[in-house]
């Protein structure tokens, strides 16, 4: 029998070209499990280079995911009074709520921060924090009360 989950989550991801960055976010996630596995969502949060904290990235974004998975975010980067504004498509493998992708910033600013990636591979995975109204398990509970 299929499942269905829908929940407000953590979302935690490390992506690595040339420089790292870390992510944290929030978001809401959508998965089934049947025959396939699938999921989607989107997200808000920041990335924030490893090892120079003071440059980071106010981004949004979505994802589909089902054995493959592609998704976009666009970016606003910082560092100090200096901004850049990137989108970032990704391409990759993902299954309900984690992704492995290749990703690519497309600078849309005249000019770009230094420190940003161009090419990166892109790890992330959403942690549950809250079950939402259409998830299969708050049905059932709703059912049984």
């Amino acid at each position: 029998m299929p499942q269905f989950h829908d929940e407000l989550g953590l979302l935690v991801g490390y992506h690595q070209g040339r420089y790292g960055f870390v992510e944290l976010g929030l978001g809401r996630d959508t998965y089934a499990v049947g025959h396939l596995p699938v999921g989607w969502g989107y997200h808000a949060g920041v990335e924030v280079r490893v090892d120079r904290p003071d440059l980071y990235g106010l981004k949004v974004g979505a994802y589909a995911a089902g054995v493959f998975a592609m998704g976009v975010q666009l970016i606003q980067y910082r560092e100090g009074t200096a901004q850049s504004v990137v989108v970032r498509p990704e391409l990759g493998l993902g299954m309900l709520k984690g992704k492995l992708t290749y990703a690519y910033n497309i600078g849309l600013s005249p000019t770009r921060l230094p420190g940003i990636n161009t090419h990166m591979i892109s790890f992330s995975y959403g942690f549950r924090l809250m079950r939402l109204g259409k998830d299969d398990i708050r049905q059932q509970k709703r059912l049984t009360n």
